[in-house]
């Protein structure tokens, strides 16, 4: 006597259902599958994740909260690290400007050398429609309204404006807004503070100035900057030449020229030096590899979890797949059962992401105010939720395997 299938956790209902008109078959006929590709072929398969999801939920809840916070995770770290890059040029991205000019072998706006000035004419010849900047940059004593005391880092700036585009007047200065409780600073315009020994006034913030150097920054004219770094007279830490009108092969061929004429300078493009002064921070700290290290680990066990998570409902559900082989299913049918749930399972896991991780970042802020969500910045770990699918859906193949036509009989 043959042994009665097994219907599973989810009933014969979800399965079976009622029988379609012309598939009543003769005794000993060979089942018909459903042919590849047709509606009646996915009943089944979309028959059995809809009853999985709907009434067996919290079999799924355990995976779903931990590829959900494992994406998150991942999602975090890379924008902390992004944000880690992009504050590293913070200084060079506040200025702007076409060409950088430095004394040679600098590497990174926060550490300069010092120039004289007078090479912004001999640099006239290879830039002649270019408008200079002198640009100065160190770091001074700070003592705030109340009387602390600390260390800035100075920006001064020829042509230096509040962010509303108002210049600034002898004696004020610009502080980032994520540091005016670090500088004891209400935001208010006209507070009083001490910078270098000289007596200043706040002229307003700006949000583009987020770091974590450790010292906040301000923005200040170039000649009352360089008296409170005590520099001198003639010198300057960088040249920044404007010439937004130069096309990029003739500026290429100009930097090429000054090159060589002065190899005691470095001269190179906004957008080189923005990354010099990234990849800097990055190799001598080691924050930002140990940062997008982290991101790696997180979207490798999200893989795991994912993979882990098919593999458990493959076996949690073993006997309503033979129950859905019994009924002239295949093994193409267990691929779409496994595929779907592994689908389900990276939609809910990529919306959690989309939707905490800006939400992490901005419970986070008081502790990382240079860190920001950019939506840009979510299609890696996107992608890696997307990697992480089909890990799961290949790592399921010898599981899936299993469910061939015989093994119905050998239940």
């Amino acid at each position: 006597m043959g042994k009665t299938i097994n219907m599973g956790r989810l009933g014969p209902d979800v399965l079976c259902g009622p029988v379609p008109a012309g598939d009543v078959r003769a005794a000993g006929a060979e089942p018909v599958q459903p042919r590849a590709g047709s509606a009646h072929g996915l009943a089944a398969p979309l028959a059995l994740v809809r009853a999985v999801v709907l009434r067996d939920w919290r079999s799924l809840l355990v995976t779903l909260v931990t590829c959900a916070v494992a994406a998150v995770v991942t999602a975090f770290q890379y924008q902390v690290y992004t944000s880690f890059v992009r504050a590293g040029a913070v200084g060079p991205s506040y200025i702007g400007g076409t060409v950088w000019v430095g004394a040679g072998s600098i590497e990174c706006f926060d550490f300069p050398g010092i120039i004289g000035e007078d090479y912004a004419g001999l640099l006239a010849r290879h830039f002649p429609d270019a408008r200079v900047r002198r640009v100065a940059f160190g770091f001074a004593e700070w003592t705030s309204p109340t009387g602390n005391r600390g260390n800035v880092a100075v920006i001064g700036l020829d042509g230096a404006t509040a962010d509303d585009g108002t210049p600034l007047a002898d004696k004020t200065f610009v502080a980032e807004a994520s540091d005016l409780a670090r500088l004891d600073l209400s935001g208010a315009t006209g507070e009083v503070a001490t910078l270098g020994g000289q007596t200043m006034m706040l002229g307003g913030t700006t949000d583009r100035l987020p770091t974590f150097l450790g010292a906040p920054y301000v923005v200040t004219g170039f000649e009352q900057a360089r008296t409170i770094l005590r520099m001198e007279p003639g010198s300057t830490a960088f040249l920044v030449l404007d010439n937004q009108t130069q096309s990029a092969p003739l500026l290429d061929a100009a930097l090429d020229e000054a090159r060589a004429r002065y190899p005691e300078l470095l001269l190179s493009s906004q957008a080189q030096f923005a990354q010099s002064s990234s990849r800097y921070w990055q190799r001598k700290t080691g924050a930002g590899s140990a940062i997008l290290l982290a991101a790696v680990l997180a979207s490798l066990l999200m893989m795991i979890l994912l993979a882990n998570g098919v593999s458990r409902f493959l076996q949690r559900y073993s006997q309503d797949l033979l129950s859905m082989l019994g009924h002239g299913g295949g093994e193409r049918e267990v691929w779409l059962v496994a595929g779907g749930i592994a689908l389900v399972v990276a939609g809910v896991t990529l919306t959690a992401m989309m939707l905490l991780t800006p939400l992490m970042i901005a419970v986070a802020r008081p502790l990382f105010p240079w860190v920001f969500f950019v939506p840009a910045d979510a299609l890696i770990p996107a992608l890696a939720v997307l990697a992480s699918l089909g890990v799961a859906i290949v790592g399921a193949r010898s599981a899936v395997r299993q469910f061939g036509p015989e093994a119905v009989f050998r239940t």
